[in-house]
């Protein structure tokens, strides 16, 4: 999965970047025009478990690959994305707008005074327009050409939604609508996440951007931190930061705080394939047959899919290895329609 990261200058973007990486970009870098990239694997108990039973040559997890948007050169400071930044975040599968919520004086905010909520409200404008400008190009063809069909009749819909003021990921759209639109590369359909970036002073806090409300009403998810303490405890050695952030009473450890909210946001989930080759948590979409979830490993498994067995990842454990839950009746055999279930191990049978 392809994260972009976005926000206004001075915002601590880079800061969280490396809060949830682990990285050491460097923070404050307005000249760079490079952007900043990094993958992180996503922690899961349910492989280190099942590595310990196979003793693979090698284990996978899940990954998640983040995009740190470079600064924007024209644009103006008072604008997040410019042509550059628009790009680079049309392959990304979801957004993360960083939302300065702290105050310090010396580090001044682009519009002169902190204030989430105008933040929040003025990024999903920057995506609506690059949308609109999208649209009105698409409808001024279709009418050109007159091809006023199904799918113009869509894009009229999108336009006219985002022309109310509302971004495209609150329009009700069927499936087949969402799969229409995938080519367009909108940016304001895409899956976004809130990261309000709060001071110390905000630990412990509920709400303290005051953005709840707002999130909840444009379908946005929203997570608070405070990025300088979060990215401090990142550079510290692994054995050391649990102790560290009880010390702080920073709670969870934002990563694993993102990734869960990114799954949720996303609508994913994680099956597992298990042997002595390799162990390997598989990222999907909830609700993906069997056929679909075998394509993910290999087109061919998929192509000559003849059924899958699976068991469930506790039933598995409780039993010890694949023939004690075989002996046990807890391994099934499913066909390509089966709806593939959080933690399944499975192995799939083909031929092709």
């Amino acid at each position: 999965m392809k994260v972009g990261i976005l926000g206004y200058a001075r915002s601590g973007k880079t800061t969280i970047f490396n809060a949830l990486t682990g990285a050491h970009a460097a923070v404050g870098a307005y000249g760079s025009r490079e952007a900043n990239v990094a993958v992180i694997k996503v922690p899961d108990e349910r492989v280190d478990k099942l590595s310990e039973i196979h003793h693979p040559k090698k284990k996978t997890y899940a990954e998640f690959e983040f995009l740190d948007i470079a600064p924007n050169e024209t644009a103006g400071e008072q604008k997040a994305l410019d042509s550059s930044a628009l790009v680079g975040l049309k392959n990304a599968d979801a957004l993360v707008h960083v939302i300065r919520a702290f105050e310090n004086e010396a580090v001044m905010h682009p519009h002169g005074k902190v204030n989430p909520l105008r933040d929040a409200a003025d990024m999903d404008d920057e995506l609506k327009l690059s949308d609109l400008i999208i649209l009105e190009k698409k409808i001024e063809r279709m009418e050109k050409e007159n091809k006023k069909d199904l799918e113009y009749e869509l894009i009229r819909r999108c336009h006219a939604h985002i022309e109310g003021g509302a971004p495209l990921r609150t329009l009700d759209l069927a499936p087949r609508e969402v799969a229409a639109l995938t080519g367009y590369t909108f940016l304001s359909i895409k899956p976004m996440m809130l990261v309000a970036n709060y001071g110390e002073d905000g630990i412990g806090k509920a709400d303290p951007a005051g953005l709840q409300a707002y999130a909840k009403e444009n379908h946005l998810t929203l997570i608070e931190l405070c990025g300088a303490m979060e990215m401090e405890v990142s550079q510290l050695p692994e054995e050391e930061q649990a102790e560290f952030r009880e010390s702080l009473g920073l709670g969870e450890e934002s990563r694993i705080r993102f990734i869960q909210a990114a799954y949720d946001m996303l609508g994913l989930m994680s099956f597992l394939t298990a042997g002595a080759p390799e162990v390997r948590a598989w990222t999907i979409k909830k609700n993906t047959h069997a056929v679909d979830a075998a394509g993910v490993i290999h087109s061919d498994l998929s192509r000559g899919f003849i059924r899958a067995e699976v068991v469930a990842y506790k039933d598995f454990m409780e039993a010890g290895s694949m023939a004690k839950a075989k002996e046990h009746g807890k391994v099934r055999l499913e066909g390509k329609d089966y709806v593939v279930q959080d933690g399944d191990i499975m192995l799939i049978r083909f031929n092709v």
